[in-house]
């Protein structure tokens, strides 16, 4: 049921891939794909191994990534979450900043990590999601050094800057309110799109709780819905939602899937 009401609102999903679900993978996008749903993978580490793509992690997530495809060769797209390991994120959002401490030199990682989606791309879509500072970053790339996620050099189709409003409201302690939450959307829409041109796009959101199990959410479709129309305005049309188990636990699902589309 899931597929068809998908395909009908032209809604493509972004499938997250722990290492442990990979046994059933296969299955799952061919039924998805037979739905007529555009599916892309989307491989997560554990967490005690950071979880995301970065220089620190970038061996292990090139391996996962690797068994991902390996076992839904048909998936469409491959996309790879670029962030700091969780444990280092988590000490950030506790108002405890420090500086990650990568085993490989940050040329080694951005190396392979460009040799690998090198080698994804000839046969799909490869995209990224990424932190939405990197948007100001100038004169080089002295941000994604600092972060430990390389970027600039990964020929891929899209990078999907991370804008969440809920977010810049939620955890802001009453600084941001709603208004100024679009107004930063809108920000960093431009930002993408001066950055990164015809590959900018964003993720917007979130619709329940995700890697934390705290985050704010939206309040109902309508912030959704005025957050698409605020992207869109910008220019950039590519627009990703987290996440879909939100919205099944959010009823009725077709008022989330119609905002979506705008």
């Amino acid at each position: 049921m899931l597929g068809p009401l998908l395909a009908r609102h032209h809604i493509e999903l972004l499938l997250a891939v722990r290492p442990w679900e990979l046994a059933g993978l296969s299955a799952v996008v061919g039924e998805l794909q037979a739905a007529g749903v555009v599916v892309a993978v989307w491989p997560m580490l554990a967490d005690a191994d950071g979880r995301w793509a970065s220089a620190t992690t970038h061996a292990r997530f090139i391996a996962l990534a690797d068994e991902v495809l390996t076992a839904a060769p048909t998936a469409d797209e491959l996309v790879i979450d670029l962030e700091p390991p969780i444990a280092q994120l988590a000490r950030w959002k506790a108002g405890r900043p420090a500086r990650g401490h990568s085993p490989y030199p940050y040329p080694v990682a951005a190396a392979a990590l460009e040799a690998a989606v090198s080698r994804w791309g000839a046969s799909r879509r490869v995209t990224t999601a990424i932190l939405p500072f990197l948007a100001l970053e100038l004169g080089g790339p002295w941000l994604q050094r600092a972060l430990g996620t390389p970027v600039s050099p990964l020929a891929v189709d899209r990078h999907s800057l991370m804008a969440y409003t809920s977010l810049f409201e939620g955890w802001s302690r009453g600084l941001v309110g709603r208004r100024r939450a679009e107004w930063l959307l809108a920000g960093c829409a431009r930002l993408a799109r001066r950055r990164f041109g015809d590959r900018a796009a964003l993720s917007l959101g979130v619709v329940g709780p995700g890697a934390f199990g705290d985050e704010p959410g939206y309040r109902g479709p309508g912030e959704l819905a005025r957050d698409v129309a605020i992207a869109r305005a910008a220019g950039i049309d590519e627009l990703s939602i987290f996440e879909l188990g939100g919205i099944l636990r959010r009823p009725p699902i077709e008022p989330w899937l119609e905002a979506m589309r705008g």
